[in-house]
């Protein structure tokens, strides 16, 4: 993997990984620790890449209300409110329909 910050291609994957289990990479280069998110949309997310995908994906498929997708993901251990929904979708909704066809 490239380092996200001077581009460089001399990293190293280290053993540690974040709290969401991601792996963080070392670069030589510049000598700054970056994980797999770090340089994307997705760098302070405190959510999994995974769920916030299936909450974009579940509303503009289905046509969701915002509190009844944050309603079914509590149901499966995942707390965050319908502004949250809202905001993902306003973030990803292009990402998702550009990978998506209905």
């Amino acid at each position: 993997m490239n380092c996200p910050y001077c581009t460089a291609s001399t990293t190293r994957k280290r053993t540690k990984k974040t709290e969401l289990s991601y792996t963080t990479f070392f670069c030589s280069a510049c000598r700054r620790t970056f994980n797999e998110r770090t340089g994307t949309l997705f760098n302070y997310l405190e959510a999994p890449t995974d769920v916030v995908f299936l909450v974009v994906l579940w509303r503009l498929r289905y046509k969701l209300s915002l509190r009844d997708v944050a309603e079914m993901f509590l149901e499966r251990g995942c707390v965050f409110t319908h502004e949250t929904v809202r905001d993902w979708e306003a973030r990803f909704a292009p990402l998702v329909a550009d990978k998506t066809a209905w």
